[in-house]
């Protein structure tokens, strides 16, 4: 872990590279079943762009709640995470305009809006229900570049998620997250996560395997 602080650190990430981490976020999650379920298989990559594109201006408008992880030697983004309070996120009907929500529509149709919005809603219950409560910390969108896996990047930085949360003087002492990967399980259980519920997500006519973990800070 020092070694890889000598290397690496991680920053806020600024809304000049929010493009970029999109990309990173895409190349990650172009294979999850989840994400898969939203959009047709020919739009799916510009559909995905278009998603964490706007979720990571409309997660950061008020308060920078996404981290990057950089090299420090070429300042190049190597990995990301989110954390989101236990608040939440308020938005706002004009913030879906500035984010041109017209254009999703138009682009990719209502149903694949209507399944976006459906799809998290789905999994927000079942993380809920799963925590036994609505208020605690949540972990989304960790990845690492694909060239810099296995190197402990993963550690590095969901470790100093958890120290900070752990530094921080506040009321709520629990970290929610889902995955749908068996690997992550077994990562993130390494980190002191625990999971807490498992099985088949049926959304619509399809299917597909949920993890949800939770640690307590």
């Amino acid at each position: 872990m020092n070694d890889l602080s000598n290397r690496f650190y991680i920053a806020e990430m600024q809304t000049c590279e929010v493009k970029e981490v999109a990309n990173l976020l895409t190349d990650a999650f172009e294979t999850n079943p989840a994400y898969s379920l939203i959009f047709h298989k020919n739009d799916l990559r510009e559909g995905l762009l278009w998603l964490f594109r706007t979720n990571l201006v409309l997660l950061n408008r008020r308060q920078r709640l996404t981290r990057v992880v950089k090299e420090k030697k070429s300042g190049d983004i190597v990995g990301t995470f989110t954390l989101l309070p236990p608040e939440g996120v308020k938005r706002t009907l004009g913030d879906y305009l500035r984010v041109n929500l017209f254009e999703f529509i138009y682009r990719f149709g209502f149903y694949a809006l209507y399944r976006m919005v459906g799809l998290d809603g789905c999994n927000k219950t079942i993380l809920h229900e799963a925590m036994k409560s609505t208020k605690y910390y949540y972990l989304s969108m960790v990845v690492v570049n694909a060239a810099y896996r296995g190197k402990g990047l993963g550690s590095f930085a969901v470790g100093s998620c958890l120290d900070e949360l752990r530094t921080t003087e506040n009321q709520c002492h629990l970290l929610g997250l889902t995955t749908q990967l068996q690997e992550n399980v077994s990562f993130y259980s390494r980190l002191g996560f625990e999971v807490i519920n498992e099985g088949k997500v049926v959304f619509g006519k399809n299917r597909y395997y949920n993890w949800n973990m939770k640690c307590t800070i």
